[in-house]
C-alpha cells in the first residue's frame, strides 16, 4: 500500500441530530493524498451504497506541496461504511484500497486514516537565540500527525534531517486528544510534535521527514513518508506541509 502513489488522509462519515426537531444530517468528509506525477489528476471517492452498489464521486484538487497534491470533499448528501480512493493519471489509475481489505467505518467508529498514521500538518518555524556576543538563527519543526488508534501504548513521532540525511534526529509527539466526530466513537488521535531548536543549518534549504508510529504492544511500525520519497519542507518561517 505505501508504494501507491495514493494514500487517504482521514476519512468520517456519520448520521446525526442536531436538535430543534431536525434529525437524520448526514456529515461525511474525505480527504486524500496523490503523488504528483503529472498535472491532470482525476481523484475519486469510491464508495458502497447500502444497497450493494458502488458509486463514484469526484473529490476536489485543494493545494499542491510539489511532491503531492490534496483532495478532498464534504458532502451532506449521504454516508458511508465501505470505500476505496482512485487515483486515475497519465493513462494509469491505482487505488488505496486499503492494502485490498478496503475501508469500513460505521456509526459506532465513524472515521479512519490511510495506513494507520498520516502527517496532518508540519509547520517550519525561525526563532534568534543570544549567546556568546552573537545572535544565532533557530530552525526547528512542529506539527500534528493523526493515527489509528490501534493500542494504548505507542510511540508516535517524526523522523527529521536538516542536512540531506547526512544525519538525523527522532522527535516523539505526545498525545493531545481525539479527532472530534459529530456521532461515535472517534477511532484516531492527534499527537503533536516540536523538534529541538537548533541552530540553521544551511547546508540545505529543506527539511526532510518522515513520520512513524510503532504499536508496542505487536512491535509494529507504520510510516507515512510521502509515498517513499519524503516529505521535503523549506526551512523558510512558516512554510507547511499537510
Amino acid at each position: 500500500m505505501a508504494r501507491q502513489p495514493v494514500r487517504l488522509k482521514y476519512a468520517e462519515s456519520d448520521s446525526f441530530s442536531p436538535g430543534g426537531g431536525v434529525t437524520g444530517v448526514n456529515n461525511t468528509k474525505i480527504s486524500a493524498k496523490v503523488k504528483n506525477i503529472a498535472f491532470a489528476k482525476d481523484v475519486a471517492l469510491h464508495y458502497a451504497r447500502s444497497d450493494g452498489t458502488w458509486v463514484e464521486t469526484a473529490l476536489n484538487w485543494q493545494k499542491s506541496f510539489g511532491a503531492y497534491d490534496l483532495f478532498a470533499r464534504t458532502d451532506d448528501t449521504f454516508v458511508m461504511t465501505q470505500f476505496v480512493i482512485r487515483y486515475s493519471v497519465d493513462g494509469q489509475t491505482f487505488w488505496d484500497n486499503n492494502g485490498g481489505a478496503n475501508y469500513h467505518i460505521d456509526e459506532i467508529r465513524p472515521n479512519t486514516v490511510g495506513g494507520n498514521v498520516i502527517l496532518n500538518k508540519a509547520v517550519a518555524r525561525q526563532g534568534t537565540q543570544a549567546g556568546g556576543g552573537f545572535v544565532f538563527t533557530t530552525s526547528w519543526v512542529e506539527g500534528e500527525i493523526f493515527v489509528k488508534n490501534l493500542s494504548f501504548n505507542k510511540r508516535v513521532g517524526l523522523r527529521l534531517s536538516t542536512n540531506r540525511w547526512a544525519s538525523f534526529q527522532d522527535t516523539f509527539g505526545s498525545f493531545s486528544g481525539n479527532v472530534p466526530v459529530a456521532e461515535g466513537l472517534s477511532q484516531i488521535e492527534v499527537w503533536k510534535f516540536k523538534t529541538p531548536e537548533l541552530n540553521l543549518d544551511q547546508s540545505s534549504r529543506d527539511f526532510a521527514f518522515a513520520v512513524f508510529y510503532n504499536n508496542l504492544d505487536t512491535s509494529e511500525w507504520f510510516w507515512d513518508n510521502n509515498f517513499a520519497q519524503d516529505y521535503s519542507l523549506n526551512k523558510t518561517d512558516f512554510a507547511s506541509d499537510e
